[in-house]
């Protein structure tokens, strides 16, 4: 007989997002009668070029090292966008050390820029989204990063752990769940169990293992926050995170207005109107 193998990281990647698609937005015809909500294995395997059997041993997770060739047909199949792409060529490939990396320090030149940026919100991050540095006006729109212990100067921590979160943020829930996509994208491939996953586990509540179980990545990016702030009251800012060059994967994160917006008044009435590189 042969022995039970664990579901893999890939193996879970694979079925959530065969789940999540219909035979309509792959240009498949539906049949009558049909009761399954996403696609059959059959037609992924179709879709890339590849076997059926073979296919369904990558779900089963008896089948763990597929070629870069495959795993970019599966990923035009499966639709991924760019995050997930990447996603998935990490999941695929060997496991990283068993050693928990320690998070990167702030490089100077980042540091300089935080200085600079005197009257938008920036910060720069980890990977893991611990925050590693940030301006007064981040400190002021955010939460007070200073006040808190070193251990909790996490954007995850804040959005799902944090009450102030759901008061601050408009779209909390996406904000939270965003979050544990970004956290979902920094653990491909490791074998290690980061500590901020469990105590997340444990304190965030039902939203984080729903939004750890949609096997959602997400990398850097642009959008918009609407907050309520406590003092300054409702507020759209956009936000854009820049991906430092180095090995760190550190990023640096500044929110923005619109010149002559109601939210530039604000953060330049408070912060001045000195030299904006933003």
């Amino acid at each position: 007989m042969t022995p039970h193998r664990p579901p893999t990281e890939l193996a879970r990647f694979l079925r959530t997002r065969r789940a999540r698609l219909t035979p309509e937005c792959v240009g498949l015809p539906r049949t009558a009668g049909r009761r399954i909500a996403g696609l059959r294995r059959a037609e992924v395997a179709a879709l890339a070029g590849i076997s059926p059997e073979y296919y369904t041993r990558l779900e089963q997770g008896r089948q763990r090292r597929p070629s870069p060739e495959v795993l970019d047909a599966l990923a035009t199949a499966l639709r991924l966008d760019p995050d997930g792409h990447r996603h998935l060529h990490r999941i695929a490939s060997r496991p990283a050390p068993p050693v928990p990396p320690a998070e990167p320090g702030a490089p100077q030149a980042a540091l300089d820029l935080l200085r600079a940026l005197t009257v938008w919100p920036a910060y720069l991050v980890s990977p893991m989204r611990t925050v590693l540095a940030w301006n007064e006006a981040a400190a002021w729109l955010v939460t007070d990063f200073g006040a808190l212990p070193p251990h909790r100067r996490n954007l995850a921590w804040f959005a799902l752990c944090d009450p102030r979160a759901r008061d601050l943020y408009a779209d909390w829930e996406a904000v939270a769940r965003g979050n544990v996509h970004r956290l979902r994208n920094a653990v491909a491939g490791r074998t290690d169990q980061q500590p901020l996953l469990a105590e997340l586990a444990s304190h965030g509540g039902a939203l984080f293992t729903d939004a750890w179980n949609e096997h959602e990545v997400r990398g850097p990016n642009t959008g918009h926050k609407r907050l309520n702030h406590p003092e300054a009251g409702p507020l759209t800012l956009a936000y854009t995170g820049y991906l430092l060059p180095g090995p760190d994967q550190v990023e640096l994160v500044v929110m923005t207005a619109p010149e002559g917006s109601a939210e530039a008044a604000v953060f330049r009435q408070r912060f001045g109107t000195g030299a904006d590189t933003a």
